[in-house]
């Protein structure tokens, strides 16, 4: 060989000891094997977006949101913490490597709010045994499922749709009822409707038939149950009897004018209800004058007994020929027996008495 050949040839080798890089290749771009996916989300919730890439060489990513660069989005994933509206849009990324980069495939973020109630159920007062239904509207991006609560626990059965219905209502139905409506992303609670189960008045101790001598005080009772305030109204012979609105009928000095049927009727908002009528008998009073041990004539005037059933009226009648009657005494009787001197008896040769119920 030459010697100008010579010096070529280790020229070259030379030349490659010193500038190696053409001479050795830098390896091929990283490879992504799962891409970032595309979500549904609730508004204020959280999502994170991952990709997963192999290389022989280290890495680095680069986030984007509509194709611009977001500021420390450098790792494998990327997460927002509070979703807002303005988050919703197409998200990639870009993983480097010493021999290139990759761009991943899109994934689209969609924020989805909860279901929004357009219309509230509605507190409801019903009769027992009747019918009642609470409803509720509800706007949303995607398919809703509703169920329904009373006193705060789930409801069985049909109380999965829109509207719940309860037939034959019974008191142990009144409460509390709420509607929760769900979407694919969140929930929404209804406001409270609150049922009111009115109890139609129901005459539990009905007023009992009376009879009473004349003069005396004779009293009806009604105890009734239902759905307070309850207001009474006392008939006699089907006719009202004005300020008779207690449950209690107190009837005093009665004549013979005051006997015949008596019945009340029990009113609240749930109706009304009529007790059967009972009868008032009001007899003559038995009454009797007697003169025994220790009456007629004393210092303190002529003294005599009589008897009149307690708490009637009496009047004590005075004459001197039977013919010509005058008052002495009205009073009201407090027991069976008693006993009554006129002081004035010794102003009169005779003297005659008589007892006389108004």
């Amino acid at each position: 060989m030459s010697c100008w050949l010579q010096k070529a040839v280790n020229s070259l080798i030379v030349a490659c000891l010193i500038l190696p890089a053409p001479c050795i290749a830098s390896g091929p771009p990283p490879v992504i094997t799962a891409q970032p996916q595309s979500q549904y989300a609730p508004l204020l919730g959280i999502v994170t977006f991952s990709v997963t890439a192999s290389s022989g060489t280290t890495m680095t990513y680069q986030w984007f949101k509509d194709g611009v660069a977001i500021a420390g989005a450098t790792s494998s994933s990327y997460t927002i913490l509070t979703l807002l509206g303005s988050d919703s849009g197409v998200f990639s990324v870009k993983v480097t490597n010493a021999g290139g980069s990759v761009m991943s495939a899109n994934a689209y973020l969609n924020i989805v709010p909860p279901p929004t109630i357009t219309t509230q159920p509605q507190s409801q007062a019903v009769t027992r045994g009747t019918n009642v239904s609470f409803s509720v509207s509800a706007s949303s991006s995607g398919s809703i499922s509703y169920r329904w609560y009373f006193n705060g626990a789930p409801l069985g059965g049909s109380a999965t749709s829109s509207t719940y219905t309860i037939t034959n209502v019974i008191t142990g139905n009144a409460g509390d009822y709420t509607a929760v409506v769900a979407n694919s992303t969140g929930s929404t609670t209804s406001s409270v409707a609150t049922l009111t189960v009115l109890v139609p008045p129901v005459i539990t101790s009905p007023p009992q038939n009376q009879a009473v001598s004349a003069g005396q005080t004779a009293s009806f009772s009604a105890v009734a149950g239902g759905t307070a305030p309850l207001s009474y109204q006392w008939k006699f012979n089907d006719t009202a009897l004005p300020g008779a609105t207690s449950s209690v009928l107190t009837l005093t000095n009665v004549h013979a004018a005051g006997a015949g049927s008596y019945s009340v009727v029990v009113t609240n908002v749930a109706g009304s209800v009529t007790s059967a009528g009972v009868s008032l008998t009001v007899t003559n009073p038995s009454i009797a004058l007697s003169v025994s041990g220790g009456a007629g004539m004393t210092p303190s005037g002529f003294t005599f007994q009589f008897s009149a059933p307690a708490g009637i009226t009496y009047i004590i009648l005075a004459s001197t020929n039977c013919q010509d009657w005058a008052p002495i005494a009205t009073n009201v009787a407090l027991a069976g027996s008693m006993a009554f001197t006129d002081t004035f008896a010794s102003n009169f040769p005779s003297r005659f008495y008589r007892l006389v119920v108004p």
